[in-house]
């Protein structure tokens, strides 16, 4: 009878252990895991850093640009109802007086002169 609690004790000691081990060994799997997705996003992170560092040092002549012209099907025909002597393009003779950006400036008059009000050597556009 002792025998035997004896051989049932180091049974369970037994069993524990390796349940430990498997538990150490999932953690371990687990971790490589983790690992491998974080060593997929830094690669994915360098890549993206590199390609736009090559983006910044691109200059504007060697920029493609690539015009795509489809067809679009309305499902009628669109020339039945424009004038006869439509063009599309009669607009297009536009010059830089057409796209003036900024508004000039307007000369306000308070009626008195601001600078007795200001400290001397007063710049408003000082920095």
């Amino acid at each position: 009878m002792k025998h035997i609690k004896i051989v049932f004790a180091v049974i369970i000691l037994a069993v524990t252990f390796i349940s430990f081990k498997g538990v150490h060994k999932h953690k371990e799997t687990e971790k490589a895991e983790i690992t491998a997705i974080f060593d997929d996003c830094i690669i994915d992170l360098e890549a993206q850093l590199e390609a736009s560092l090559k983006m910044d040092q691109l200059g504007a002549s060697e920029i493609q640009v690539v015009e795509i012209n489809e067809e679009i099907d309305l499902g009628f025909d669109v020339f039945e109802y424009l004038p006869i002597d439509f063009n599309a393009n009669a607009g297009n003779n536009l010059t830089e007086q057409d796209f003036e950006i900024f508004e000039k400036e307007e000369i306000v008059d308070l009626g008195f002169d601001t600078a007795a009000y200001l400290p001397t050597e007063f710049n408003a556009y000082a920095l």
